[in-house]
């Protein structure tokens, strides 16, 4: 979630922030260790047949907050105006936005052209964004713009792209009835208190009118049966490995060798096989501790333990790799059947993902070598 980017306000909101993003399936193993592996596990199995429990995620460029102050002045900026230090970026009125926004463009003449772009795209909505939220409503709603003009039919369907995913939504569906009618689209992740605290949304009753199409993080899109081939042999895989993955990441060890934040750093590793497009995972971890960040005692301690326990960091790669292949599989099977949204990255099928939910906590079902690849490649 880029939420996380609002790190610098304050780091009580940085955690809250954190704790409530959503993790990969194949991530649950690193912080959950056996358990995780099996709930991400038995969950992709209970995909098989039905689809019912996915939703879409939309992901919307740029971030932006927006809503009122104490006073009821109504605050409509991005991410960056926001926590703005040397200047007032929380701008009340469609002129102080465009300023703030062009500010940051002072003595750099190749940021002039797209700055004046923007600006003008943010100025534009001031008003729509201003009537559309009730003069009742105190905080603010922090989200991503998804179009700043109704966008323009293709066939059958609204086609818009807010950042590396294109949408395609049927007109006739509810969702699509209702961009027909909107001018502005905003997806809104979380509400945020004048102090920084942020919670999810539960509703967006405080958006008025037909203007503003404002919708949550994800959105239930139809979809056919699905197969999800390989659970046995993950299952298998666990059984066999379990306890030998759950003792490589016993907390009260790790605690006692200072290495607690051992998870953390296998999740940075799997982030970072992204642009190889996951090739040899696992296989070089020693090779990539070496060349990262990690201070030199501790990744003379992980090298030792790693060695230690050779069988169980095998398994836990095999693991991690095989749920991965199962949730590909799955993403792929969704992204090329039919449904009311349909999501592509560089004209192929595939968005964002897909939030799996579940009593125990959302999952995430992206294609790290699709999506999260084409994300990691743009220039920001």
């Amino acid at each position: 979630m880029r939420l996380v980017e609002f790190k610098d306000i304050d780091n009580k909101r940085l955690s809250l922030i954190e704790s409530a993003r959503i993790q990969h399936a194949e991530d649950l193993i690193f912080w959950e260790g056996s358990n995780g592996a099996s709930r991400a596990i038995q969950q992709l199995q209970a995909l098989t047949g039905t689809s019912k429990a996915l939703t879409i995620k939309w992901d919307g460029s740029p971030a932006v907050v927006f809503g009122r102050n104490p006073n009821g002045e109504f605050i409509f900026t991005d991410k960056s105006g926001f926590v703005a230090k040397g200047y007032d970026g929380r701008a009340t009125n469609a002129d102080d936005l465009e300023g703030a926004i062009m500010q940051r463009a002072k003595g750099d003449k190749t940021k002039i052209k797209g700055y004046k772009q923007y600006a003008s795209n943010m100025k534009s909505i001031f008003a729509l964004m201003q009537n559309a939220v009730s003069e009742t409503f105190q905080g603010y709603l922090v989200g991503d713009m998804l179009f700043f003009d109704t966008p323009k039919k293709s066939g059958n369907a609204y086609v818009f792209k807010p950042n590396v995913v294109e949408y395609k939504v049927d007109a006739n569906s509810a969702l699509g009835q209702r961009i027909g009618q909107s001018k502005v689209g905003v997806v809104v992740h979380n509400l945020m208190s004048e102090k920084g605290r942020t919670m999810p949304v539960k509703k967006l009753d405080m958006i008025q009118g037909a203007e503003v199409l404002a919708i949550p993080p994800t959105t239930v899109n139809k979809k056919e049966p699905i197969q999800s081939k390989g659970v046995d042999q993950l299952k298998g895989l666990l059984r066999d490995s379990g306890k030998a993955i759950d003792k490589i990441l016993d907390k009260n060890t790790l605690a006692q060798m200072k290495l607690v934040d051992l998870p953390n750093i296998l999740y940075t590793y799997t982030n970072s096989k992204v642009d190889g497009g996951m090739k040899n995972l696992g296989k070089d971890f020693i090779q990539w501790l070496q060349s990262s960040t990690v201070s030199q005692p501790k990744k003379v301690k992980i090298t030792e333990y790693v060695k230690q326990n050779l069988n169980g960091f095998a398994s836990l790669w095999m693991l991690v790799g095989g749920i991965m292949q199962v949730k590909d599989s799955i993403i792929q099977q969704l992204d090329t059947s039919q449904g009311d949204v349909q999501a592509t990255v560089n004209g192929k099928p595939g968005g964002e993902g897909y939030v799996l939910n579940t009593a125990q906590g959302n999952i995430k079902l992206v294609k790290r070598s699709g999506f999260t690849r084409a994300n990691r490649a743009i220039n920001r």
